[in-house]
């Protein structure tokens, strides 16, 4: 009989043991729904290109920024180098539409001379300050770009060093998805402003063009007026 309750006690024993353990350990269920992954939805090599891919869409619209700036200064800087050139040849050809015979000698051919190089003097200054306005213009439109572009290049940089750090099972993050959006919508930006730029820029030009062709009307009727005071001073003696 004692032997029996011995045996009884040590099975208990154990049993109780065993309940002891087993409050100590822990099992974790994951319960969370999951949803099909990038790398489910996406093959990995479509996934390595993704950040690439806005790398390289960035660098093309800084291209076309870059292009349409050099391509419409280009133009301009052209012009006003013609005008500033031929200056001097301007003043020579209204002179020569007169038609008087400029003395080569006294006082009213020195008055006449400063005249005339004060109105070479004004055109380049009226045509530098036009261009210059111009100029800067152009450069306002080049920094607003340049501010959304160093955006969405700052959100791909930033999206493409966390892809690296933890791989590609970040791509589906939250946080990266946000900075990859944010840069495409930079860049889409740009894009959308660079057609109504475009635009700016050509009317710019021709404002530019018009602005030198008054100037050299202006040559034309501050010559005559030079010449015609001139033939007063020689009346006068």
């Amino acid at each position: 009989m004692s032997a029996r309750v011995v045996t009884a006690f040590v099975a208990l024993a154990a049993t109780v043991a065993c309940a002891a353990r087993s409050q100590d350990a822990v099992i974790w269920v994951d319960v969370a729904k999951r949803g099909p992954t990038l790398t489910d939805v996406v093959p990995p090599e479509e996934i390595k290109r993704y950040t690439p891919g806005l790398a390289e869409q960035l660098e093309n619209v800084k291209a076309d920024t870059l292009l349409l700036y050099t391509e419409y200064t280009a133009k301009a800087g052209s012009d006003l180098k013609s005008f500033l050139t031929n200056v001097t040849n301007y003043v020579k050809l209204a002179v020569e539409d007169v038609g008087v015979e400029i003395r080569n000698d006294g006082r009213c051919r020195a008055v006449f001379d400063h005249r005339l190089h004060k109105i070479e003097v004004d055109s380049h200054k009226a045509a530098s300050f036009s261009a210059d306005n111009h100029h800067k213009f152009l450069l306002g439109h080049m920094v607003v770009f340049r501010i959304h572009l160093n955006k969405s290049e700052d959100y791909i940089k930033k999206s493409d060093r966390a892809v690296r750090s933890c791989g590609t099972s970040c791509e589906t993050t939250p946080r990266v998805q946000r900075w990859r959006r944010m840069a495409a919508e930079e860049i889409h930006r740009v894009q959308d402003d660079l057609q109504h730029s475009r635009r700016s820029y050509r009317d710019l030009v021709n404002h530019a063009r018009r602005r030198l062709n008054h100037l050299r009307k202006l040559i034309t009727t501050r010559v005559q007026d030079a010449v015609f005071e001139y033939q007063e001073c020689i009346r006068r003696g």
